[in-house]
């Protein structure tokens, strides 16, 4: 695959990731050694390419949603910045089980009226940390589950328990904090 004013397509999507997990573009820039017109005139190109990239090989989808999983890739690969790798975010949440508490920690705050953020900061992460975190075990258990492989059956039900187990667990955690909306209204 060509470059586009001298970015590559693993370049431009590290260059997305790391601007969405909030490195400056003016950082981007200098990372990838180009003036900001350039950069915004490449990230344009790159996006009107992505589409037609797709529609010829979806796996460039995947490939493209990865460097929001890991943005620290290509010329941004050794790259210090505010923005965490996916290997520090994964220190903390190291399993699915883990992810799931946390998951279903934020779900549960949610719908019984607290604030899913402050869920999410009684870990240590900001939503683009989750974010990141969530792309790469929404990618690991679409790979698990994998429906053509021999252990889908065993392995969907070892998923189903680790959600089920927190699902429920943050539930009766919340349930003195049900509220009722409707409980006064008669019709």
């Amino acid at each position: 695959m060509e470059a586009i004013n001298g970015v590559t397509f693993e370049d431009w999507g590290a260059a997305s990731g790391n601007i969405a997990m909030g490195m400056s573009a003016e950082e981007v820039c200098e990372i990838l050694g180009i003036e900001l017109p350039v950069w915004q005139k490449t990230n344009e190109e790159w996006g009107g390419k992505l589409g037609d990239l797709m529609a010829q090989d979806m796996s460039i989808a995947t490939t493209y949603g990865g460097y929001f999983t890991n943005p620290k890739v290509g010329k941004f690969a050794g790259v210090k910045s505010d923005v965490p790798s996916l290997a520090s975010l994964l220190e903390k949440v190291p399993d699915f089980d883990a992810y799931q508490k946390i998951f279903n920690h934020q779900s549960a705050a949610s719908e019984y009226g607290h604030d899913p953020v402050s869920a999410l900061e009684q870990y240590g992460f900001n939503l683009q940390e989750w974010s990141q975190i969530s792309m790469h075990y929404s990618t690991w258990s679409n790979e698990y589950l994998n429906p053509n492989g021999a252990e889908y059956e065993q392995r969907f039900r070892e998923i189903s328990a680790i959600m089920d187990k927190w699902s429920q667990y943050w539930k009766e955690n919340f349930k003195e904090d049900a509220v009722d909306l409707g409980g006064d209204i008669d019709f």
